[in-house]
This record gives structure tokens, sequence and C-alpha cells, in this order.
């Protein structure tokens, strides 16, 4: 495990010493706080994907033996019951997009498989990939149309 970058460390002071029981701390709150290692921009994605990072590897880390919990309102150090909604949710999550690479596995599976048709118009063998003579022709089409 790497040691925390002092931006990481910083942050979890923050967080620590800003603590309160049923207050989160909003982004632009930890931009303020801390400017020489979050910059607030007109685009907020980037500056929300360096404070999940962030929180990320300090929750990873085992120094720190804290749960920072985030929700739409923003982050905090969280109690027993506050983890343990924040851990159902994330378990709730990775159930979902581990349900849909389990399909996607599955689809994939099914190339080159003959199935049953009942009309004319349907294939009788699942294609899941796009043939290599079929992508040529498709970014010779697009070539031509720019």
């Amino acid at each position: 495990m790497k040691d925390l970058t002092t931006a990481q460390w910083e942050l979890y002071r923050f967080l620590k010493t800003n603590y309160s029981d049923n207050k989160y701390i909003s982004k632009q709150e930890i931009c303020q706080a801390l400017p020489q290692y979050y910059e607030m921009k007109a685009n907020e994605t980037r500056t929300c994907r360096d404070i999940e990072f962030d929180v990320r590897i300090i929750n990873a880390n085992p120094t720190i033996q804290k749960i920072i919990v985030s929700n739409a309102k923003g982050y905090k150090l969280g109690t027993q019951e506050q983890v343990t909604m924040y851990l159902q949710s994330r378990l709730r999550e990775a159930k979902r997009s581990l349900a849909h690479t389990y399909k996607l596995i599955h689809k994939a599976e099914l190339n080159n498989q003959f199935k049953i048709t009942f009309s004319k118009n349907e294939r009788n063998v699942i294609e899941t990939y796009v043939k290599q003579e079929e992508e040529e022709n498709n970014e010779d089409y697009e070539s031509r149309s720019n």
C-alpha cells in the first residue's frame, strides 16, 4: 500500500477536525479550505474526481482507521449507522454492475451458436461480434461521409 500524499493527509485532517454528526462537508467547502490541493473549476467534474479519488485512497489505507462516507451532500467521517448505510449502497451498486457484466459475458458466450427461429427475418446463428471485414467497411463508409 502506498503512503498517503500530503493532499490526502490534509483532506483527512480537515474532515476529522470539522466533524459533525449530522453535517456533510461539500466539495466547495473542501476547495475553499484546501486551495493548495483542490481548485474549484467551472467544470466541477474534475474537482469531484480528485476528491473522490483521494477519499477512495484514504479509505483503502490501513493506517487510517476511520471510514469516510459520501453522498450528494458531501463527505464526512461516518458513524456506525452511516457507514453501514454507505456500504449497503456501495454493495447494491456493485451487484448491479456485476449483474450487467454477467449478462455481457453470457451474450459473448453465445457467439456462433445456433438458435431456433420463428420467422424468415431472424438469423439462425447468433453473431455477438462484428466481423473484421464489417468493421473495415464501416470505417470506409465513415471516411467517405466526412
